[in-house]
């Protein structure tokens, strides 16, 4: 620790000491953003609340916007971190630079259920383009091509949204808006951070902008280590240095865990191209495009082993947007080859996004209808024996959605009062269902300084791959001559879709000079969640053997989540600081839940009891969630004691959770599978220092109170932590 800090103050000093030209507050966005005002705070522009450009005041959406600066000040090593500058964001480090991320807390529900992935009620978009992992949903956050050199500012929508945005947007949106360049001529922006535990992240871009057209072409790498080598396994319980085997529930040794680098945390690289042209007024278009690499160990799909899992991702996308006065319209395809568990479980995916809009204004009404047409498809099939079925679904999958929607707005009592409404119908392969979405919502603006707004809404999240089309042999036992015991996983293409509906109510407003505030009181019900369930076997013959296989089917639960909720976020402008202080608490029940993972005609011989002991067993039983906190927020505090030295100190913090994990069900001890979350605080500070025109010095701490307490169940301990860097921009 002392080593750490007097690296801290060497970088400091050196900071302090050299020369200056000293930066203009017009030179740069960064320091004429710092000197902002809370009215120009509340005046930034943000566009996914309504999918049109307004102010962050005027939004009809509990929304937030993150900018580039408050990345910066913050010093924030990714998009994953800065999220933490977000209210109503729940954010736990599982390794270094590996985060889950869940807006509002809709995580390990069911309990007792496998590992989801990360934001995965979440809809995540880089530049209105969807950024959603089919396998399991979510996000694989190491596999986004850009970097915090690319955003401009993050968008984020808390509550159902998907009359916007189509499904999977179930509790909101995050969308991660890139830089446009703003000066005519060449543009460079250069940063390198280094740190602790070998954390390396480096970032540039090159551009020319004319009056018509522009060109950047950037690049991005992160290299960070683990702050330990041990795993935690699940079947003895313990942290050991090399977990080398797993147990299943007969006593039998069934497979290996291969890890190339016990050290690693993360290790990616991407590259990206932005082009622009501007052929005439209102007629713009868009492309981009890129390539990414990473492989990083966290909490993600199954391994049977420990929760960390070496997860590979090479992808590559292209995007193209064109705006033409009233109408808008976009294509991406993204397409690679993911790992998620450990090397030799790959897939190829490919997926397809077009949707087009077009926006009739007149007087004070606005029609804006549209369609959409989403395709993911997935194929593990040549990377696994289809015979023995050892891949992750062996099979070639495919979600398709179609969506039909139409936004409508009407302003009235001289645009005071704003009334908006929105509806979609999703049509989808598996279930062939048409599933609704709808969004109404309404504000009324008291004056310049008060708003007030009110919003119901409802959203479906689509398929997932490994739910509808997993068919795998999860263990084979012999009982006899030519006669096995088989342990199989099945999907399921009638499941029920996942959906949500919220109630919320909200103020946005300039209380006092210096004082702005923001307050939503929500209420959030969601429905049809699934698990791998087992049932009753049945015998089967494959080739001369007779198997008597028990099969573990992707099935709907009874289970009804019922969130309520109040999220506050204020900002206090000082001569020369800013503070912004958030805070969220919650309520999180469970309703009909049962700690079984069977029907009641399941067979299974180690099974105490299904006919009374099933999924079925908690109906009209109501429990509080635990595996969630029940509060959560942070504070950010920003100094500017000169034009050329901003200082920040920030915090993140959430109260203990009991995770529930599926191996709790499989041990069904009392201890295993279950991990106590402690409460924690998180204290961050950086510095930022101006040292010549067009070059600047940070350096920050993380956690200082050394608070190395796990943030998410059996991961790594997160540890105080020290990074220096060097930002350029011409």
């Amino acid at each position: 620790m002392k080593k750490n800090l007097k690296t801290l103050l060497a970088f400091f000093v050196i900071a302090m000491s050299a020369k200056t030209n000293g930066w203009s507050q017009t030179d740069t966005a960064r320091n004429s953003y710092i000197g902002f005002s809370l009215q120009e705070l509340l005046n930034i522009k943000i566009n996914s609340a309504s999918k049109k450009t307004e102010s962050l005041m005027d939004a009809p959406l509990s929304a937030s916007v993150v900018t580039r600066e408050d990345i910066q000040k913050a010093g924030c090593t990714s998009v994953m971190e800065a999220m933490r500058l977000v209210p109503g964001m729940i954010v736990r480090e599982q390794s270094n630079g590996n985060y889950d991320i869940h807006l509002r807390g809709m995580d390990n529900v069911p309990p007792n259920a496998p590992f989801d992935g990360s934001a995965t009620t979440t809809l995540v978009m880089i530049d209105n383009r969807p950024i959603y992992n089919y396998l399991k949903g979510g996000t694989f956050w190491e596999a986004l091509p850009v970097d915090i050199n690319d955003v401009e500012k993050i968008e984020i929508v808390r509550g159902p949204a998907a009359a916007l945005y189509g499904p999977n947007a179930v509790n909101g949106v995050i969308n991660i808006i890139t830089r446009q360049l703003k000066k005519n001529g060449l543009n460079i922006t250069a940063n390198a951070q280094h740190g602790s535990y070998n954390t390396f992240i480096n970032n540039a871009s090159v551009g020319y902008k004319s009056d018509k057209w522009s060109l950047t072409a950037s690049g991005n790498y992160q290299h960070r280590d683990r702050s330990q080598t041990s795993y935690f396994e699940f079947f003895r319980n313990r942290w050991l240095e090399q977990p080398a085997y797993s147990i299943n529930i007969l006593g039998d040794t069934v497979h290996s865990l291969p890890n190339p680098n016990a050290r690693l945390a993360m290790k990616k690289y991407a590259g990206n191209i932005f082009l622009s042209y501007d052929a005439a007024a209102q007629i713009k278009f868009t492309l981009s495009a890129g390539i990414q690499h990473s492989v990083v160990q966290k909490v993600s799909t199954e391994n049977g082993i420990t929760p960390l899992s070496t997860v590979a991702s090479d992808s590559r996308y292209a995007d193209i947007r064109a705006n033409i006065k009233g109408l808008s319209a976009q294509f991406t395809l993204l397409k690679g080859t993911q790992t998620p568990i450990y090397p030799g479980n790959k897939y190829d995916f490919n997926t397809i996004d077009a949707n087009i809009e077009y926006n009739y204004t007149k007087g004070g009404l606005s029609l804006k209808p549209g369609f959409s047409y989403r395709s993911a498809v997935y194929d593990d099939t040549k990377y696994s024996d289809i015979v023995s079925k050892n891949g992750i679904f062996n099979a070639r999958g495919q979600i398709i959605t179609k969506t039909v929607s139409l936004r409508g707005e009407y302003k009235m009592l001289d645009n005071k009062l704003r009334l908006i409404a929105g509806i979609a119908a999703n049509k989808f392969n598996f279930p062939d269902e048409t599933y609704i979405s709808y969004q109404a919502a309404t504000t009324y603006k008291v004056n310049k300084k008060h708003l007030f707004r009110a919003v119901y809404s409802q959203a479906p999240r689509s398929a997932i791959i490994y739910d509808t089309y997993v068919d795998q042999m999860a263990a084979k036992y012999p009982i006899g001559y030519q006669k096995y015991m088989m342990l199989t996983v099945e999907g399921n293409k009638n499941l029920k879709l996942l959906e949500a509906n919220m109630l919320e109510f909200g103020y946005r407003g300039t209380i006092a000079k210096r004082l702005t505030i923001e307050a939503e009181v929500f209420d959030i019900r969601s429905k049809n969640y699934n698990s791998l369930v087992t049932n009753s076997s049945y015998v089967t013959l494959i080739g001369n053997d007779t198997i008597l296989a028990t099969p573990l089917i992707a099935t709907n639960l009874p289970v009804i989540l019922h969130q309520q909720g109040i999220t506050i976020s204020v900002a206090i402008q000082l001569v020369k600081a800013q503070i912004k202080p958030f805070i969220t608490f919650q309520r999180s029940r469970i309703k009909h839940y049962a700690p079984f993972l069977n029907t009641p005609d399941a067979d299974w011989p180690l099974l105490d009891n299904p006919t009374q002991n099933n999924i079925y067993s908690g109906i009209g039983t109501e429990i509080l969630h635990k595996g969630t906190p029940a509060v959560f927020g942070g504070a950010s505090f920003n100094w500017l004691p000169s034009t050329k030295l901003n200082v920040n100190l920030n915090t993140y913090y959430y109260t203990s959770q009991t995770y529930y994990h599926a191996s709790n069900i499989a041990f069904y001890d009392g201890v295993r599978g279950i991990d106590q979350i402690k409460a924690k605080c998180i204290v961050n500070a950086s510095v930022f220092y101006e040292a010549a025109k067009g070059l600047a010095i940070s350096c920050s701490a993380k956690n200082i109170l050394n608070q190395k307490s796990r943030e998410f169940f059996g991961a790594d301990k997160a540890p105080f932590m020290l990074m220096a860097g060097l930002y350029y921009e011409f």
